[in-house]
């Protein structure tokens, strides 16, 4: 398997066989290691010292709250240079056999492994390793193996229409499949690929994204996050490799991935509207997915995107009886930044603030005829002073006007479970609270769909049939 088929800091620690230069926090000197991903791709390494190894002592108190930056390097004298960044030794053990030498191992994780080969060219392409990258899609881009002394694998390119690349390396078998989208976001060529028959992986769902040129760190989470949104499948991160014009391995990083403690992969994809055409619900039109994920790219920013594709995501994988708090969170975070961004954000008050001073002092004033105690007299002022500050539905309403939405009455209603959830749910979850969190996610779907002009259609889950409706058509139902 090539450094450009999956991530490869396993193969290359193996081969390279690099020592440990600075041990950091670590029991060391460290004479043995070895740096893998675990079941659940966190990132682990299983380090081996003389007994009498200690960890050096720690300027951090117990208890202490703060970025792990702690860290342990690595080099080998082909020039292989690595850096182990966020260590910490989860269990430390010594071991004594009769009269030799006892050994030290500790079980240690790693936020993220960073790795850079000497003597190579400037990088020319850069490729995200991914997992939960969904498999029912019929995909509009192939992916073509051919095999002879050497490999090249085309992505795209068929019908001659559309972008290609080409992908090179040295004997494999050979194969072809519809299994990638080709698209370009803001001037970068890129591919997303759903991955076979990758050997010693525990992903279940592997994928990768596969960018023409060197695009930002930036650039990539962002474009992440929007084709998470457009697939309805949210892209587990685990790293990146990056490559010079021949396709030799440059550089990689390899990260601790985040997965919502592995509820994101559970998920079905449920993608937010048609991306598709003739063949049906999973259909992907590379002019649909791309007009999505470009949409949300161009308002990334005035939306807060990065933020509220966080808190989306939290709350469709949140457990029941708290998921339409994370929803209204992600609703109120959402029409936050759209009103911020615009040139006529709503008037945050009932009346203007002279008329407002004239109904405050007059209210204040009938109380102190009524001989109440300051205690009690304090709490009714406290009130009155935010009497002005219009209500979040009010503010909803505005934002429901400004986009042209109508919601129908069943909409309201699930609109308010929220409140209910965030004061305490007082009987069991049942179906009809199952059907609130799902309309309330279709809610969602159709605000953001009309802010960035995405698509003109959603997906409506909430009735039978998932039936295809025009974004300022409202869910039905009383």
């Amino acid at each position: 398997m090539y450094s450009w088929q999956w991530e490869s800091f396993e193969e290359l620690i193996k081969n390279y066989a690099p020592i440990v230069d600075d041990h950091g926090p670590l029991a060391g000197p460290i004479h043995r290691f070895s740096i893998h991903r675990s079941g659940d791709l966190s990132l682990r390494m299983e380090t081996e010292a003389p007994e009498s190894a200690r960890e050096p002592p720690s300027p951090h108190p117990a208890g202490t709250v703060r970025i792990n930056d702690d860290r342990v390097t690595f080099h080998n004298t082909y020039g292989l240079e690595l850096e182990a960044i966020g260590v910490h030794a989860m269990r430390t053990n010594r071991h004594f056999e009769s009269v030799a030498p006892g050994i030290t191992t500790q079980s240690v994780v790693i936020h993220r492994l960073v790795g850079k080969l000497a003597n190579t060219a400037p990088p020319h392409f850069v490729v995200d390793w991914l997992e939960n990258v969904p498999t029912q899609y019929f995909w509009c881009d192939n992916i073509e193996s051919k095999s002879s002394d050497s490999t090249t694998v085309v992505l795209g390119g068929l019908p001659p229409d559309r972008p290609k690349l080409e992908m090179k390396g040295s004997g494999s078998n050979g194969g072809s499949s519809w299994a990638a989208a080709g698209l370009e976001v803001n001037g970068t060529q890129l591919y997303l690929c759903q991955l076979h028959k990758i050997k010693d992986t525990h992903a279940k769902r592997p994928g990768c994204i596969v960018y023409v040129g060197v695009p930002t760190d930036e650039f990539r989470d962002k474009v992440r996050r929007c084709l998470s949104y457009a697939l309805g499948s949210y892209l587990v991160y685990l790293g990146k490799s990056r490559f010079d014009a021949e396709w030799n391995l440059t550089d990689f990083e390899a990260v601790d991935p985040y997965s919502m403690r592995g509820q994101a992969v559970r998920l079905g994809a449920m993608p937010p509207s048609p991306l598709g055409g003739p063949r049906g619900f999973w259909d992907i039109e590379p002019v649909r997915l791309s007009r999505m994920v470009n949409a949300l790219y161009t308002k990334y920013d005035a939306l807060n995107f990065g933020v509220v594709s966080w808190a989306y995501w939290h709350a469709v994988t949140a457990t029941p009886h708290i998921a339409a708090v994370h929803f209204g969170a992600a609703l109120e975070s959402l029409q936050r930044a759209y009103f911020n961004s615009s040139s006529t954000p709503p008037v945050g008050t009932v009346v203007d603030e002279p008329t407002w001073e004239k109904i405050r002092s007059a209210l204040e004033s009938s109380l102190s005829p009524l001989g109440l105690s300051a205690k009690t007299l304090n709490v009714f002022k406290n009130k009155i002073r935010n009497l002005n500050l219009r209500s979040q539905h009010s503010t909803s309403k505005d934002l429901m006007d400004e986009l042209g939405l109508v919601l129908s009455n069943r909409e309201k209603q699930a609109h308010d479970a929220r409140h209910e959830s965030a004061h305490g749910k007082d009987d069991e979850v049942d179906a009809e609270w199952i059907r609130d969190l799902k309309l309330l996610r279709v809610l969602f779907h159709r605000i953001l769909l009309a802010m960035t002009e995405a698509n003109d259609e959603y997906y409506d889950y909430f009735t039978l049939g998932i039936p295809i409706r025009k974004i300022k058509e409202p869910v039905p139902g009383r």
